[in-house]
């Protein structure tokens, strides 16, 4: 553990150069989500030009260290263009619930798996807003419960990576996939990743190609104690069809600088050539014992540019808090971070938007 934070901290004193993140990227205020609480783990999408964020869970009366229960949510918010609040919708999803995964595809958003306090979920819901009102559409149920994946589309399929199937069970390495233009051959199975089972990957597209990132793992150390192990590892995913069955070819890249799980359920491509990582949960910050007095998320900003396999380091990020456990969608040029949380069971109303320069 010393030896990373090492190599760690080595990284950021050699490639940190003063005033590189004002001229990547630049930072824009969304209305803030209408619950003061804020939420993690929640869906969210794009619709007919809105944003549709659905769900999630917060401590609305006290944090879990002073006996506070999570509570999880059904309501539908809607934030149309030009406007500056949020539409609470009349219309609730079917159940409470988060944690799963987004995609946003032909104009809806499409709600994959998640969890609630009794169980994980197979649900797979499209969700579209026609300037009025929602409209639900049910896709094939996924084989098994599935929570605290990841995701991606590309060409018409969706991939999930990783999970878990309850709240006790270990994570996955299994992938699935649902080919949106074959919706009768439902998810198909894959089990060619060959890398570590895996829960809260951050996942990306670049060029019609997936990208994987980072995640934990449950770890043993040398006394036998379990721990948070997050993952530093990082894959290019090739998506092909053949007859009809999706196959996947993975190539393994440069290792992340510093881990980043729970980070946004997706991660955001700057200038169609880098993508940017903010929040999320590293070594450190899954080592603290004490949530009451916990440091906050970590703020440091890393950039990855696929074509060259190279990590930079674009400092920190003092002006907005940190964040893990929430959705990211693109949204008239901005990519948005939708609420999520700052600190162990607390949450944030903020919503906040990045673009490259």
């Amino acid at each position: 553990m010393r030896t990373t934070h090492l190599i760690y901290w080595i990284f950021l004193m050699l490639v940190t150069k003063n005033g590189l993140a004002q001229s990547v990227i630049r930072w824009e205020s969304l209305p803030l989500l209408p619950d003061s609480k804020g939420r993690a783990g929640m869906f969210a999408g794009v619709s007919n030009g809105a944003i549709i964020a659905i769900g999630g869970a917060n401590f609305p009366d006290a944090p879990p260290w002073e006996g506070g229960k999570k509570k999880w949510y059904d309501d539908i918010f809607v934030l149309e263009t030009g406007k500056k609040s949020w539409i609470k919708s009349t219309r609730n999803f079917p159940r409470a619930c988060g944690y799963g995964v987004s995609i946003t595809y032909n104009n809806q958003l499409i709600v994959i798996g998640g969890s609630n306090p009794n169980e994980h979920l197979n649900q797979v819901v499209g969700v579209a807003w026609n300037g009025t009102d929602l409209v639900l559409t049910n896709y094939p149920s996924l084989p098994y419960p599935l929570a605290q994946m990841g995701g991606f589309l590309v060409d018409d399929m969706i991939v999930l990576i990783g999970g878990n199937q309850s709240a006790t069970s270990p994570p996955m390495s299994t992938c699935l996939i649902l080919d949106l233009k074959n919706l009768k051959a439902g998810w198909q199975p894959n089990n060619t990743f060959s890398g570590v089972a895996r829960i809260f990957p951050i996942c990306g597209v670049y060029h019609g190609e997936g990208y994987l990132f980072s995640g934990e793992t449950q770890g043993i150390n040398a006394k036998g104690n379990k721990f948070r192990d997050i993952l530093l590892d990082a894959y290019q995913i090739q998506l092909k069809r053949n007859n009809n069955t999706p196959l996947l070819t993975w190539q393994k890249l440069a290792p992340m600088p510093r881990g980043m799980s729970a980070g946004g359920g997706t991660v955001p491509l700057l200038n169609d050539n880098q993508f940017f990582f903010w929040g999320g949960v590293d070594a450190v910050t899954a080592g603290w014992k004490n949530p009451a007095k916990h440091p906050g998320i970590i703020r440091s900003m890393l950039i990855y540019k696929p074509e060259s396999d190279e990590w930079t380091y674009l400092g920190e990020e003092r002006t907005h808090a940190s964040r893990v456990t929430l959705p990211v969608v693109y949204w008239q040029g901005l990519w948005v971070y939708v609420s999520g949380e700052t600190f162990p069971g607390v949450r944030t109303p903020s919503v906040i938007g990045v673009r490259g320069k």
